[in-house]
């Protein structure tokens, strides 16, 4: 499970966008990731004794194991944000990433508008959010072939969380001695990583203290049918039959073997080309149909 490629979620940040959330329109699912947090304190970030901090947005770079099978290829620059306003002396250690994402913009999730930042509140803690491997400008390769996509995998991910939980020196005081076994640190996420602070904690015991994880999608469907169950069951019947007869359609149209029959269906939706029938019927699905989100 563990070494399950990423590379399509990769992929996928370098299709043309026409929405801020990276959709080239509204037929198109909401990408998984993590809703940005808005930074609303505008001033100095201060910390409990009065020091004033750099500010939540400042970046910090880590060097990061191109490949934790082979440290011999060396380093990539990893980016990670860090606030220690709430951090008193035996204080916990609160490390996020946002997942499959540019952790561009995320740096709220350092303040106590998050579990995150309230839970360094409560535990006198010091907040860190850094970004996953092969988004934003953390890339171990300068590219997204094939072979660079071999070191996008979920141990990858596992493994970059546990290098930089004990090797990091952090940009405050005695920074270099706040590692797992000298602090206790807390692994946080939601939806991919949240499955990946449980897989953390699963694949890597003992290296943190706890794992809070927030709709982890820990169990991967290939073909979730269900997910517009709710919508089939909750819509005007009419509207639900009339989708319902046009999937039928497609489906014994494409499942056939009347090659002019499918043809002219593909032709009909301008795809007249494509050759994968499965890539014919998603794209109806992304591209054509009415939004049928279920959130």
């Amino acid at each position: 499970m563990f070494l399950l490629s990423l590379g399509a979620l990769a992929l996928a940040q370098l299709a043309a966008a026409g929405l801020p959330d990276g959709r080239m329109h509204g037929n198109i699912m909401r990408p998984p990731s993590i809703p940005i947090v808005p930074l609303v304190n505008n001033g100095p970030v201060v910390s409990r004794n009065g020091t004033v901090l750099p500010s939540y947005d400042t970046v910090y770079e880590f060097d990061q194991l191109i490949d934790h099978n082979n440290p011999s290829l060396g380093t990539f620059k990893q980016r990670f944000w860090h606030t220690y306003e709430f951090y008193e002396p035996g204080g916990t250690i609160i490390l996020m990433t946002p997942g499959e994402t540019n952790a561009d913009g995320y740096s709220g999730y350092l303040t106590n508008l998050t579990i995150n930042g309230q839970i360094a509140q409560q535990q006198n803690g010091s907040a860190v959010l850094v970004e996953h491997r092969f988004y934003g400008l953390s890339n171990p390769l300068p590219d997204l072939t094939v072979e660079s996509l071999k070191l996008h995998t979920l141990q990858q991910a596992i493994d970059d969380l546990v290098y930089f939980a004990q090797n990091v020196n952090l940009p405050m005081p005695n920074g270099d001695k706040l590692t797992p076994d000298l602090a206790p640190w807390v692994l946080v996420g939601g939806s991919y990583s949240g499955a990946l602070t449980s897989w953390t904690m699963v694949n890597k015991p003992g290296v943190f203290a706890a794992g809070y994880a927030s709709s982890a999608v820990v169990e991967a469907i290939l073909d979730f049918w269900e997910y517009f169950e709710p919508i089939r069951l909750n819509m005007p019947q009419n509207c639900s039959a009339d989708v319902q007869a046009v999937i039928a359609h497609v489906d014994q149209v494409f499942s056939g073997s009347d090659t002019a029959a499918i043809q002219a269906l593909k032709e009909n939706f301008e795809l007249g080309n494509m050759t994968h029938l499965d890539d014919v019927a998603g794209s109806r699905k992304s591209h054509n149909l009415k939004v049928l989100e279920p959130f």
